[in-house]
């Protein structure tokens, strides 16, 4: 008799691994908080306009909140690993999980300091939309920046994304800034040339000049 009560595996917010050439994507948890909490914490100007953290409780508290996400089926966070020597450089986040729509957004991504401007940001989206849109089924996929946060606006223009528009006082955030937010997205009509523009970009990065 076929047994009815095996729990089905929800692929969209399992613990997972994604492997790159250079990263390791796994799931974020309480064993990376020693090298997040190193590399994580931002200068004060990028806490006070963009959010962030400031000491090793915001970082333990923002991976009991991915944590718990995954637990509610709401979100699915990943540690971003360097795979040259196992330390965690920092996070990402599938968010906004609609399974019946197929779509998600990718958010809540820290990367420290020292690796902004490196490989790292576009391997880790290149793993992690290549699983969403290959293996989900994804759509769509959103992704949002702070109006006053042009670092990320270019990051996402760059890999691709398209510009929908501004959601106006979308969030308030501690000291009272009343947060605007550019919306963009990427849908699977455009995944086969934006996949082989971010393979393109991975293979002209110097090993050599890489901070590792």
């Amino acid at each position: 008799m076929e047994n009815t009560n095996v729990p089905t595996i929800d692929i969209w917010n399992k613990e997972m691994t994604l492997e790159g050439p250079n990263l390791r994507l796994e799931p974020l948890g309480l064993n990376h908080l020693e090298d997040l909490t190193h590399h994580a914490l931002m200068p004060a100007y990028f806490i006070e306009d963009f959010g962030g953290c400031a000491n090793a409780q915001d970082v333990e508290r923002e991976i009991r909140h991915s944590l718990q996400a995954r637990a509610e089926g709401t979100e699915n966070g990943f540690a971003l690993v360097l795979k040259s020597n196992g330390e965690a450089i920092g996070y990402s986040h599938y968010l906004h999980l609609n399974r019946k729509m197929k779509g998600l957004d990718i958010g809540r991504t820290r990367v420290g300091l020292k690796f902004q401007k490196t490989f790292v940001n576009t391997e880790a989206k290149l793993l992690m939309m290549e699983y969403a849109f290959e293996t989900l089924g994804c759509q769509r996929i959103g992704l949002k920046a702070d109006s006053l946060n042009f670092n990320s606006q270019r990051a996402i223009r760059r890999i691709g994304g398209k510009f929908e528009g501004e959601l106006r006082n979308h969030r308030l955030l501690p000291d009272g800034r009343k947060r605007d937010y550019h919306s963009y997205s990427i849908i699977d009509t455009e995944w086969s040339n934006i996949k082989k523009t971010l393979l393109g970009y991975l293979e002209k990065y110097d090993v050599s000049t890489r901070p590792l």
